[in-house]
């Protein structure tokens, strides 16, 4: 019951908050907007020991580096540039700044138990390694993504590499070299990817404001099939420097500051995900029966801090998330930390 009524309300207000954003939306001008004309380089880390350094287990790390072009507006000043066919990759190809992206991320699951019988009832041994191409598309009171992921599960992730290496390296209590002989096994992977996000201004002043970012994602490909609904709420300085922080093996990603000016705030969200697809639970397309049996209906909640100036940004934040398949012990946490540089 309790996750129906999460589904309820991110539902209702994402519709309210998006029927408010395309009535206003052609109220504001693209050329209102400024485009933030600086390259960005952004390092990002999931791990579940920011939170528990004991924790290890089921989605337990993953690791992204994002190259982000300068914004161009091909409704005002870029109009005549060959790259203007990149405004019109969007939903709603108007009033928006664009800029594109390219990202490499790998992604590593390991089950509770890290002896050698593991039981069929835990998580998988299970690893992802791919590249991500997509565009951005900026409004003032929206945020538009889409992006295409190409990669491999399997030993080409390196998980495995990658895994006992750190273990190793940092002479954990349990044994360092994991049996990785039975994790997923090697398929290629694609995914395509829309994120909107929409922004409301609660309070907007010039030392304290706060804005309510609702989200819808969903996501389609033989890697992970999902919709996703979340509403975060931002408190802090100057709010409009970005839309919020990126996250990975999420719908909702952005593309980090948009100013050079000073910018602090804490934020808290909450959000819900139906899955019909997930390779890291499952198992690969062909087995029969897939490993794991998910639990479609997925709730999380979430809350950071994150500072930036001068194009530098830094922050982190926690993520709770219930059981992702049926016969999962526990819930899961695992904390996020980003640092994003701009010239």
């Amino acid at each position: 019951m309790k996750k129906y009524i999460i589904l309820f309300f991110c539902i209702f207000l994402s519709l309210q908050s998006l029927s408010y954003a395309e009535i206003s939306i052609d109220n504001n001008d693209a050329e209102y907007l400024k485009p933030y004309k600086k390259h960005k380089v952004v390092l990002l880390s999931d791990n579940d020991a920011y939170v528990d350094i004991y924790s290890d287990k089921y989605y337990s790390a993953a690791h992204r580096i994002s190259y982000i072009s300068p914004e161009w507006n091909f409704h005002g000043e870029d109009n005549e540039s060959k790259a203007s066919w990149l405004g019109k990759i969007s939903v709603y190809p108007k009033n928006n700044v664009t800029s594109y992206f390219v990202s490499i991320s790998q992604e590593i699951y390991t089950p509770d138990d890290k002896s050698e019988n593991v039981s069929p009832l835990d998580h998988p041994y299970a690893g992802g390694l791919y590249l991500s191409i997509g565009v951005n598309q900026r409004r003032d009171i929206s945020f538009e993504r889409i992006w295409l992921d190409i990669g491999v599960v399997g030993k080409y992730s390196f998980a495995q590499n990658v895994q006992n290496g750190i273990h190793t390296s940092v002479n954990t209590d349990h044994n360092s070299v994991l049996p990785w002989s039975n994790q997923v096994g090697d398929e290629f992977i694609m995914n395509l990817h829309y994120s909107w996000t929409g922004k409301l201004r609660v309070i907007n002043t010039n030392i304290i404001s706060a804005h309510l970012l609702p989200s819808a994602a969903i996501s389609l490909g033989n890697g992970s099939t999902f919709l996703d609904l979340n509403m975060r709420l931002k408190i802090g300085h100057n709010l409009d420097a970005s839309f919020g922080t990126p996250k990975m093996n999420f719908g909702q990603d952005f593309n980090g500051v948009i100013s050079d000016d000073f910018s602090i705030y804490v934020y808290g969200g909450i959000g819900y995900r139906f899955t019909l697809r997930n390779i890291y639970i499952q198992g690969n397309t062909w087995e029969d029966p897939f490993r794991q049996d998910l639990d479609p209906f997925v709730n999380y909640f979430e809350g950071g801090l994150a500072l930036a100036y001068k194009g530098f940004e830094l922050s982190y934040s926690v993520t709770y998330k219930s059981r992702e398949y049926i016969g999962q012990p526990l819930n899961h946490t695992f904390g996020s930390i980003m640092i994003s540089f701009a010239i």
